[in-house]
């Protein structure tokens, strides 16, 4: 419950910067001076200084300011997130040839996507409890096995309820309830599954740790299907049957890495963070959202190499579209979160990664910088590669900022 406490509280600040960064609407008109500057006014802006005219001190105000700043943008918002979905191409040349009034500025689109990206990244469930003793962990896992067990009971008696209930007289379909309750009795039982696997894989992990320790190599056989296999854990240094953060304590307790050949201080703060993964991972998240600026500059010589002989466009082109894309791409993935999340959309993410975000940056490119059909689809192809290229890079520098400090 806290990391999601704390992502809200990461979403208002968002609202709240793009709201100082997009101003607000204008107060009630005024007459006189103005209060800030003493310069005349003579309507709701000062035109010396721009401060609103109407000064309100009263005590709602403030919470008034904080609803708008946070959901309104000068309504500016809700007209640029269809654009940057849907009409990419088109909101970046607008916003570059000048018309801007609008929408919010592509710094301020960029903000609030990447603090709704952690926000939605926040809904995520842990495997186990962080921190917390193997007894602990599979007490919080016991727990979760009974709370999907007793969705599933009031499944079927929604569907008991259903098909006692006398046919409708509305002119609903008469099995439409029942078909429902069905469905429902289908997803509760799937997510008993999952949960009941998640489990047996903690248990078999948990049975080999201890064989191990005891000296008996091989003593623990667990069922092949909620197990690391060989195969699976060839090339990741985890032995079949552990969990990736037993892997990586074991790593680090064998001092078996090395993060940067060379570096062996950097080294050496890394493993000592690795003896706690859970923590390790939340240090890593949080180093991710304070450097996720870091993306734009990353990404700025690559969109520049693209456009090297291309005449009339900027540094300040470049940039707009890759806060724009960037922006894009972070509500992407938030969707990818929620939509994962729904069983019966499960293969829907991986259509959106692997379709939808080539679709865009092909649109995006061909309406921003006027590009015809071939020259945006080359440059499509390299900037999909020089993506993956920053992404990588970025994660290399969050991993050594987070883990080594």
């Amino acid at each position: 419950m806290s990391g999601e406490l704390e992502a809200a509280g990461a979403m208002a600040t968002a609202g709240l910067v793009v709201g100082a960064i997009e101003g607000r609407e204008p107060g009630k008109p005024g007459d006189g001076v103005c209060l800030n500057c003493g310069a005349k006014v003579e309507g709701p802006f000062c035109s010396n200084c721009g401060q609103a005219t109407h000064a309100n001190r009263k005590l709602f105000t403030l919470a008034e300011e904080f609803l708008h700043s946070l959901f309104h943008l000068d309504t500016k918002l809700w007209r640029t997130l269809p654009m940057a979905i849907f009409r990419p191409g088109t909101l970046t040349r607008n916003y570059v040839y000048g018309k801007r009034a609008r929408y919010i500025s592509p710094l301020a689109l960029f903000l609030f996507s990447i603090f709704a990206m952690f926000f939605a990244v926040s809904f995520i469930d842990a495997p186990v409890e962080i921190g917390g003793t193997p007894v602990e962990q599979r007490a919080a896992l016991e727990e979760h096995i009974s709370e999907a067990r007793a969705e599933l009971a009031e499944a079927e008696r929604d569907l008991a309820a259903a098909r006692e209930a006398p046919p409708p007289t509305d002119g609903t379909p008469p099995d439409l309830e029942i078909r429902l309750a069905e469905q429902a009795i289908g997803l509760a039982r799937a997510e008993v599954d999952r949960r009941e696997q998640a489990a047996a894989r903690f248990d078999a992990a948990r049975a080999a740790r201890e064989a191990a320790a005891a000296g008996q190599s091989g003593a623990s056989e667990g069922p092949a299907a909620v197990q690391i296999s060989r195969e699976e854990a060839d090339g990741l240094n985890i032995e079949p049957g552990e969990t990736w953060q037993d892997g990586l304590r074991r790593m680090a307790e064998d001092g078996d890495f090395v993060v940067v050949s060379g570096m062996p201080e950097l080294n050496e703060r890394v493993r000592r963070s690795f003896l706690n993964p859970d923590l390790a991972l939340y240090r890593i998240q949080e180093a991710a959202s304070k450097f996720s600026f870091l993306l734009a500059p990353l990404s700025l010589p690559f969109i520049m190499l693209l456009f090297l002989w291309k005449r009339g466009t900027t540094m300040y082109d470049h940039i707009v579209y890759a806060l724009y894309a960037l922006s894009f791409a972070a509500l992407l993935f938030v969707t990818m979160i929620f939509t994962g999340m729904v069983s019966w959309l499960m293969w829907l993410p991986g259509t959106l990664l692997l379709v939808g975000l080539p679709v865009h940056t092909y649109f995006h490119l061909k309406g921003a910088y006027a590009l015809g059909w071939w020259s945006a689809a080359w440059r499509t192809f390299f900037m999909l590669f020089f993506s993956i290229l920053v992404f990588s890079v970025f994660l290399v520098l969050i991993v050594i900022l987070g883990l080594a400090g």
